[in-house]
């Protein structure tokens, strides 16, 4: 049993939402969290065990088999299932897809952004540079996805979210990585999303969308500098 289920209490903390989708977050931040490093085991019995109220296997297993379907864990038949290594490959291809479907998204919104929203992301940036500050890396994680997921949202293209979500897991597992060591200074990220902010104050499209590729761009090649900095046991491709 390695040190994440001797030191994490698993609770169900939303009773509306199925208990295999928690599972599945739980786990899924965790992976990304690197609390779940790639190579460890994941037992069913065990994660089971951990809930404060009984849970069968059942939504373990389900929870399980939607992390593999998004490469987070790899399930071989008759043994252990364990966390997946990092793809290389998946972080490059991630950053250049975000670009594409964020700079889609960001050009649509400019110019028909309302001001409500605007001042939830000069809040946001705010908050993002106190996280920096007191060097939170969670919150900042928590600040620069509603960021992003803000973005997308302010374009009408509400589900091109669930897609951008999909595409960061690689990289933010690395990113995580490079903030945790401090590799990386996180306000690197809160100066980048002032730029873009700015840009759409003044309702320029194409400084925006420059802003958001230089940022996303600029994220891809510190992860890839990172890479080199971390166990190469813990990537393929």
């Amino acid at each position: 049993m390695n040190e994440f289920y001797l030191s994490t209490e698993f609770a169900v903390e939303n009773t509306k939402e199925p208990i295999n989708q928690q599972i599945y977050k739980f786990l899924k931040k965790a992976i990304i969290e690197c609390r779940l490093q790639p190579g460890d085991p994941l037992s069913e019995n065990e994660v089971s065990s951990k809930f404060k109220f009984r849970i069968s296997r059942q939504p373990v297993r389900e929870a399980l088999i939607k992390l593999a379907e998004n490469d987070f864990v790899v399930i071989e038949p008759k043994k252990t299932t364990k966390v997946a290594k990092i793809s290389k490959k998946d972080i490059l291809q991630g950053a250049e897809m975000r670009m594409a479907i964020e700079g889609y998204c960001i050009r649509k919104s400019c110019g028909h952004i309302d001001e409500e929203t605007l001042e939830f992301l000069r809040q946001n940036i705010e908050k993002q540079k106190q996280a920096a500050d007191q060097y939170d890396v969670h919150e900042h994680f928590r600040l620069d996805d509603e960021f992003h997921c803000t973005l997308i949202h302010a374009s009408g293209l509400d589900r091109a979210w669930n897609m951008v979500e999909g595409l960061k897991a690689s990289m933010d597992r690395v990113r995580y990585l490079s903030l945790e060591n401090e590799l990386t200074p996180m306000i690197i990220t809160s100066n980048a999303h002032q730029k873009i902010l700015e840009a759409l104050k003044a309702n320029d499209a194409e400084a925006a969308h420059t802003a958001l590729y230089d940022h996303i761009g600029a994220t891809r090649d510190q992860l890839e500098s990172v890479i080199h900095k971390c166990k190469s046991e813990w990537f393929r491709d």
